[in-house]
């Protein structure tokens, strides 16, 4: 072989060396995109906004902190608009044109139905924030998996703990008439009419409605001492507000409400009367520490919307750096089998195979008035009081 012939093979050689030198640095630079895909319009945009404000935070400390495997992090946004088959478009060009390893921050059951199925079609993991209809997850599910809020009939079992501890014997509820409604109408119907002395009545109303006054006359003959507005997530803070203009005396729980909206819009009757029910671990020094940089990033509260879209991030950051793979199948099966403590959240996050979590201890709260502690909502005059720790409550198990 001439020299001149070596002289010119070690050139290209050492041009495909700098060439794959310079892919491989490039790749690594190349950002890992997580979808979010939650409602920014519609009656559950407060959720929603505060799902994303968290998945920002966690992603700032996540590249902050040198990314996921050493690749930074990518949030895509995309509006559900509360609609099952605009949500299954958005996921369709989140996983085929932004290619997202994954996505999360649903909210509505109705959405979460719909988008569900489209990801175990497509196999890429897909994380509930709220939808708590029990038909989301089934035997089979292997990419869709809950935060924060577990299915509808595991609500249920912490409520009727409540009830038991403070010894009520009259019980109203008024759900919505969709997917999420009637599913935590046949956990009260399962949980709460079977304990014994308790006299239970149900009003069902339209998701859009405003006035629940018609509802309340009916329930006012009952006079109940708990009023379930859980199954009305959009109407929970009016139906307590005007359960107090009714002269009705009963606390109202609601559905996971945002905490700062709650105060908005119910004013004065939600002190000590409205009760809520948090992932958040409210009151613990990982809370707020947790609490104060979300506030200082988003001018938000951290509620439980917030910390799951924190969480989300959180997971499937751990699970890329320890697999060292952004292969969906395989953060799906790393993440069934994983068990994730997040700080400030209220349990740890584990899975059973279809995706419901294992741990949940969901934990019951009020608002008083109040300065709250260091940054959690600096200028504020009120705070969240615990009333209720859930032990854990067992999964449920899907019927096929």
């Amino acid at each position: 072989m001439s020299r001149i012939w070596t002289l010119r093979l070690g050139l290209v050689l050492l041009a495909a060396a700098f060439a794959s030198t310079a892919f491989g640095n490039a790749y690594a630079q190349q950002p890992i995109k997580i979808g979010y895909l939650s409602s920014l319009s519609g009656p559950f945009a407060p959720w929603g906004i505060l799902v994303r404000d968290g998945m920002k935070l966690a992603v700032s400390e996540v590249n902050a902190a040198g990314g996921a495997a050493g690749r930074p992090l990518e949030l895509v946004e995309r509006d559900d608009r509360n609609n099952p088959s605009e949500a299954v478009t958005a996921l369709q060009y989140l996983i085929e044109r932004e290619h997202v390893v994954a996505a999360g921050g649903i909210i509505s059951s109705d959405v979460g139905l719909a988008v569900s199925r489209e990801a175990e079609a497509q196999k890429v993991p897909l994380f509930l924030t709220m939808s708590g209809s029990d038909a989301i997850l089934t035997k089979q599910s292997r990419y869709t998996f809950r935060t924060c809020l577990p299915a509808a009939p595991m609500n249920m079992g912490y409520i009727a703990g409540l009830i038991q501890e403070n010894k009520y014997t009259r019980v109203g509820a008024i759900i919505a008439d969709y997917a999420w409604g009637h599913a935590i109408g046949d956990a009260i119907g399962a949980s709460v009419k079977s304990l014994p002395g308790v006299k239970l009545q149900v009003e069902v109303a339209p998701v859009s409605e405003r006035d629940f006054t018609p509802y309340l006359r009916k329930l006012q003959e009952l006079n109940p001492e708990l009023l379930i507005a859980t199954g009305h997530p959009p109407g929970s803070v009016t139906i307590a507000r005007q359960a107090v203009e009714l002269g009705m005396g009963g606390q109202t729980i609601g559905p996971w409400f945002p905490t700062e909206f709650t105060v908005e819009r119910g004013g004065e009757a939600v002190f000590g009367r409205f009760i809520d029910y948090s992932c958040a671990a409210f009151g613990t020094p990982e809370y707020e520490s947790l609490a104060a940089k979300f506030h200082s990033a988003s001018n938000h509260v951290l509620d439980i919307n917030g910390i799951s879209g924190y969480a989300i991030v959180k997971i499937l950051a751990q699970t890329i750096t320890e697999k060292k793979s952004t292969d969906p199948k395989v953060i799906a099966d790393a993440v069934r089998a994983g068990r994730f403590v997040i700080p400030g959240y209220g349990w740890p996050i584990s899975y059973t195979e279809w995706g419901e979590m294992k741990e949940a201890a969901p934990i019951l709260y009020t608002y008083e008035k109040g300065s709250p502690p260091g940054g959690v909502n600096p200028g504020a005059n009120w705070r969240t009081k615990v009333v209720f720790r859930s032990k854990p409550v067992q999964p449920y198990v899907p019927a096929k």
